[in-house]
């Protein structure tokens, strides 16, 4: 028995020659099932359908993002930005807005 680091050194002819010495026993129909497990992957392959519209649909993803991207954010919108620098204040603003939601749902629901 080999070591692994004297088996890694070891070109492809001399372990083909070291396993036909070795009295290893092959199970019966392995190289039948082999075959077959072959020829089944080679016609699943030749079977699907060939993806030649992918890379066009990656152009035209990445043109549309470009174009959306290069026009103007919403029009007649102010962007939205940070208005509290302190946490306290957001959090009660927070709270005012859940309040005046939860107000407006009430009125809904005693209709």
């Amino acid at each position: 028995m080999k070591r692994l680091e004297d088996i890694e050194k070891m070109e492809a002819e001399q372990l083909e020659e070291a396993a036909l010495r070795e009295n290893i026993k092959v199970p019966a129909g392995l190289e039948e099932r082999i075959k077959a497990r072959l020829a089944a992957a080679s016609i699943a392959r030749e079977s699907q359908p060939r993806k030649r519209w992918l890379p066009y649909t990656a152009i035209a993803a990445a043109a549309a993002i470009a174009a959306l991207l290069a026009l103007p954010r919403r029009l007649g919108e102010p962007e939205l930005k940070d208005t509290f620098d302190d946490p306290y204040l957001a959090y009660a603003q927070l709270e005012q807005v859940f309040q005046t939601i939860s107000d407006n749902i009430n009125k809904i629901n005693e209709r």
